[in-house]
C-alpha cells in the first residue's frame, strides 16, 4: 500500500507561509541596505526552526 505523507506536506506548507510572513515583517523594520539579507536570513532560520519543532518535537507528520 502507498504511504500517505499529507501531514508532512501540510507542516512544510504552514512553516513556509509563516516564515515568509516573518521574513517580510523583519525586512520592513530594517534599513534599506540590509533588507534583503535580513528578510532572507529570517525566512530561512524561521523555516528551519518551525519544521524542526513541528516534526521532531511535536512529532507532527510522522506515521
Amino acid at each position: 500500500m502507498r504511504r500517505s505523507n499529507w501531514k508532512t506536506k501540510l507542516v512544510v506548507i504552514v512553516a513556509f507561509i509563516l516564515s515568509v510572513i516573518v521574513g517580510i515583517a523583519a525586512a520592513m523594520f530594517t534599513p534599506d541596505v540590509w533588507k534583503g539579507l535580513v528578510g532572507f536570513g529570517t525566512f530561512a532560520v524561521v523555516l528551519l526552526v518551525l519544521v524542526f519543532i513541528l516534526v521532531k518535537v511535536l512529532r507532527i507528520g510522522r506515521n
